[in-house]
């Protein structure tokens, strides 16, 4: 390998969308708009999850993910579609790693992969559902994670019962 190689800490080994709920309102107005649908009628929240940390055939192994909702109001603010979309990765890195890499990576970084997988879901299936293509805001999970703070869940150490 060449010396300016750069090696990654971390090696993503899979995704998956762990859940999808979707609803439309029951109204024939909503079948009958054929328009697109505007950015300013999409609302999204997005919840982190814990990271959490395990041991798996002698690597360490996190995973992670985040759930997205999403409501899309009609031109009168009315919700015509909600939606809850949620993927989870796993993660491993044959490393000891600092403590301050692992808090980056685990808070920041996991979901900051798995983002682009969930929002190509979501994007998809309101798609096929018959809404058009939707461009979803650009998300800073920087000051997400800053501002849910969650804590990695170590499941590494054995319990010592007393």
């Amino acid at each position: 390998m060449a010396e300016s190689s750069v090696v990654a800490e971390f090696d993503f080994v899979s995704y998956k969308i762990d859940s999808i709920s979707f609803k439309m309102g029951n109204e024939v107005s909503y079948l009958l708009n054929t328009t697109s649908i505007k950015s300013e009628c999409i609302n999204l929240s997005i919840k982190l999850r814990n990271t959490e940390k395990f041991i798996i055939d002698e690597k360490t192994t996190y995973i992670g993910g985040l759930i997205t909702q999403v409501i899309i109001l009609n031109e009168a603010g009315s919700t015509m579609v909600e939606g809850q979309f949620g993927i989870s990765g796993l993660f491993t890195t044959n490393d000891s790693v600092d403590k301050q890499a692992e808090e980056t990576f685990a808070k920041i970084n996991l979901p900051a992969l798995l983002m682009p997988y969930l929002r190509a879901t979501m994007t998809n299936v309101l798609s096929n559902a018959g809404f058009g293509t939707m461009l979803f805001p650009l998300l800073n999970i920087y000051e997400l994670a800053k501002a849910q703070n969650l804590p990695i869940i170590d499941h590494t150490k054995k319990m010592i019962s007393p």
